[in-house]
């Protein structure tokens, strides 16, 4: 489909559902939520009437996200290579130059993107304009595990089939990981999405838009152990259809790696881990209804534990006197009566 027909069918299918000026939506429509697919609950609205409010912005918003996402989506399942190629790169603003100057040529890149925005046709553009330089690869929960990640395997089928194509998807698993980790080694990069939690027994609480977000730590694992720059990215709206990438800062985990100690490690995949979520929240905040788990998120109201430092010493009082192996006294063993024994 030609780029000029393809923004007039979308515009036109926009205005036809009554989401040609979205702002004016404040209130659930049934008709449109029909056309949209959205299977929504009372509480998944209050969940997004909350965001509304803490980031002054409205309903039709999210309605008008979703409709271009359908209607991008059965686009793209429609077009063959070029013309798929074609519509990602005219939707795309990124500057890339500034991404290019910062990454070390012979040093893997971690490009971690979260599920915001049009964050597939950001990932299609990122693996297109890397690949000359280096092997990159999308990794991506298995779509037989994780419904929903079809579109990525049907996505990279067309667009990255030739055996001499550089860039290639790489499935979640033990395999995918460990394919991953040796292309990091060896300069490559690997866009991943580490806003997933797929087992909540393996996350870590932090502090993510006004609540607290169970996030596992494995995309600043997958850089510290591999050596990779750590560059956390974000699809950016820069108005209708029209997409930018935003970089934020590169998180170099390599000096961390002679820590041999667990613990120590871990410490560190938590701070990389924060570092990452702090810059997505500060493009997240003011539209946090582009985050496709914003519903789940904003159900909860519970708010990151915070202390200050002027508490820390009250606060292990506190702990002391209420856990009664720290309260034992402290038994003393005569190291002479053990040498006598001997």
């Amino acid at each position: 489909m030609p780029i000029i027909r393809f923004r007039t069918t979308i515009t036109t299918t926009l205005a036809r559902i009554g989401l040609k000026s979205a702002a004016w939506i404040r209130q659930p429509s049934q008709k449109i939520e029909k056309w949209l697919e959205l299977q929504l609950s009372d509480e998944d609205h209050h969940a997004i009437h909350t965001a509304c409010v803490e980031a002054n912005s409205h309903l039709g918003d999210y309605y008008r996200l979703y409709a271009e996402k359908k209607f991008i989506a059965s686009t793209l399942r429609r077009c063959n290579r070029e013309s798929l190629l074609s519509l990602a790169r005219s939707m795309d603003r990124t500057d890339y130059p500034a991404l290019t100057a910062s990454l070390e040529r012979e040093q893997g890149a971690v490009i971690a993107l979260p599920h915001y925005g049009h964050y597939i046709i950001t990932a299609i553009n990122l693996m297109e304009h890397a690949r000359d330089r280096r092997d990159v690869f999308m990794l991506y929960g298995n779509p037989k595990k994780h419904p929903g990640n079809e579109l990525f395997d049907t996505l990279s089928d067309i667009l990255f089939e030739s055996p001499q194509c550089r860039a290639r998807k790489l499935h979640a698993d033990a395999r995918g990981l460990a394919t991953a980790l040796r292309a990091l080694k060896t300069g490559g990069m690997v866009i991943t999405m580490p806003d997933v939690c797929p087992d909540e027994h393996h996350a870590y609480m932090i502090p993510f838009l006004g609540r607290r977000l169970e996030i596992p730590l494995g995309t600043a694992s997958l850089a510290r152990r591999s050596g990779a720059a750590l560059i956390p990215a974000i699809s950016h709206c820069d108005g209708p259809l029209n997409i930018r990438t935003l970089f934020g800062q590169q998180i170099d985990t390599r000096d961390l790696r002679s820590k041999e100690c667990t613990a120590f490690s871990q410490v560190d995949d938590y701070r990389a881990t924060v570092e990452m979520f702090v810059f997505f929240e500060s493009v997240m905040r003011d539209s946090p209804l582009r985050w496709q788990y914003v519903i789940g998120h904003y159900a909860s109201s519970s708010t990151f534990p915070e202390t200050r430092p002027s508490d820390v010493e009250a606060t292990w009082r506190t702990i002391q006197e209420s856990n009664h192996l720290l309260c034992a006294r402290s038994t003393a063993i005569p190291l002479d009566s053990q040498e006598v024994r001997q």
